[in-house]
């Protein structure tokens, strides 16, 4: 029995076959091409979305667009590979009309755009607002580390470089040592000394570079700097530290949409959730929020600046134990009542801790001596002097949250069902290894901007279908 055959690749055609013919009425590039349409992109802040009357001309940005969009969605990040797409791709071809940029143009557009990609990323959002996509009702929020270009083995540290310069200093502490020796005795003639004094000069200029960079960052005042990626930070992921950068998300609960995104340079979570929440709100246009996140948010004056913005958040509260015992385990805060119209505390002996001064840690409260050194069980409480006790500054805030946590203990599961399948996407669909391809901290804001817009694009496709999409937009 034969195979089923193809048609001949020397057989001509009396109508040749249109790109239109080749894409079917329900493809994915028809949804961009809609959409970039109805876009403004001279409001939206792309370069050169007004032609010039002279010169050469230029690529139309949508067109551009449309190709990064198209990128992105197909996990096409590379300029070259856009490149490729765009000489063998039908989809391609037909979405910008067998226009044939090189990469360095499709590049050049990426870099000189970053602020209009942004701003494109917001566009689509509110388009999923009135297609009722996003409701607003819950938003989860949720942090995660992505590599910078930077290598980190180009990264720095003032640790790191007090280290190095202990070792060199060693270093060239032995090889003067080996000259003294060789000039009392015999055995000297036998040792190369151009060779050690060579040595010698190459371990003082590293020496003398690593103290002008000490110099440098504590002048400015730098924890840390990478000399390819200035903006990138060494940061503690599940592998070990990394050079990167923390993406920020806020996910609506309805259909699993980012509403809004940014990337930061902080090593953990702990200052992200009022000004996540705050811009989520601002951007669903809403007079209060209700969010969620996990216990790596928990910050007391982040507690109580949602609550002045008219924001519900729902965080797992997580504090230390404010013991004073180190391997001992202690009597912890719960086990002291505090009185609110004496500002004071009772220990479990029912003496009194007062108020004495605020720390950076927030109130600080101490007991007598004198009542600690006659406790019964003082060895269950402390093995100082006295017992002290500290109270957070938004002490209350605290109190809410936990409050709040315990009517609601549901949230963190949907917490989970909400914002881990976004990033997922991006890591995992999307970027693949969880690197960037531009530097510093406003190319990766860029970068991230595209990729959130083509997560968003295929959530909105998968809910609402090709047809319903283009219905919307057309």
């Amino acid at each position: 029995m034969a195979y089923i055959q193809g048609q001949s690749r020397s057989q001509t055609s009396l109508f040749p076959v249109s790109l239109e013919e080749l894409i079917p009425e329900d493809h994915l590039v028809r949804v961009i091409d809609l959409y970039v349409a109805k876009l403004d992109l001279v409001r939206l802040g792309f370069d050169k979305a007004l032609p010039k009357s002279t010169g050469r001309p230029s690529y139309d940005p949508a067109d551009q667009l449309k190709l990064y969009l198209y990128g992105y969605f197909q996990r096409i990040r590379s300029s070259r590979r856009l490149e490729a797409e765009c000489q063998r791709n039908v989809e391609v071809m037909w979405l910008i009309n067998r226009l044939k940029p090189d990469f360095k143009t499709i590049a050049d557009f990426r870099k000189d755009n970053k602020a209009a990609f942004i701003a494109t990323c917001r566009a689509f959002v509110q388009f999923c607002r009135t297609a009722g996509l996003i409701t607003g009702e819950l938003v989860a929020i949720d942090g995660s580390k992505f590599q910078a270009v930077a290598s980190s083995r180009r990264h720095m540290n003032l640790k790191r470089l007090q280290h190095q310069e202990q070792k060199l200093e060693k270093r060239i502490a032995h090889y003067l040592a080996e000259l003294d020796e060789a000039d009392k005795t015999e055995a000297g003639e036998k040792i190369d000394r151009n060779a050690i004094k060579a040595t010698l000069a190459q371990l003082e200029v590293r020496h003398s570079n690593n103290l002008t960079c000490q110099a440098l960052m504590k002048s400015m005042e730098l924890e840390q700097f990478n000399t390819h990626e200035s903006d990138a930070r060494m940061l503690r992921t599940h592998k070990g530290p990394r050079v990167g950068y923390n993406v920020q998300t806020a996910v609506d609960a309805e259909n699993c949409m980012i509403v809004h995104h940014e990337v930061t340079q902080d090593s953990d979570d702990r200052k992200q959730l009022e000004p996540m929440a705050k811009a989520a709100k601002e951007q669903l246009s809403q007079d209060e929020l209700t969010v969620t996140a996990d216990a790596g948010y928990s910050n007391g004056k982040q507690f109580q600046a949602c609550e002045d913005e008219n924001i519900t958040a729902y965080v797992p509260v997580a504090r230390s134990l404010n013991s004073c015992g180190k391997e001992q385990i202690f009597f912890d805060r719960t086990a002291f009542a505090y009185d609110a119209s004496q500002d004071r505390y009772q220990c479990p002996a029912g003496k009194w801790l007062i108020f004495k001064q605020i720390s950076n840690k927030g109130r600080i409260y101490q007991a007598k001596v004198s009542d600690c050194a006659s406790c019964t069980i003082k060895a269950k409480c402390t093995d100082a002097k006295r017992r002290y006790i500290s109270r957070h500054l938004h002490e209350q805030a605290f109190e809410r949250m936990e409050q709040r946590m315990q009517a609601h203990p549901e949230m963190m599961v949907s917490r989970r069902s909400i914002v881990e399948h976004p990033f997922g996407n991006l890591k995992q669909w999307l970027f693949g290894n969880a690197r960037f391809l531009l530097r510093q901290l406003e190319g990766a804001r860029a970068e991230m901007a595209l990729a959130v817009n083509a997560y968003n694009l295929k959530r909105a496709i998968n809910v609402l279908g090709v047809r319903q999409m283009m219905a919307l937009m057309g």
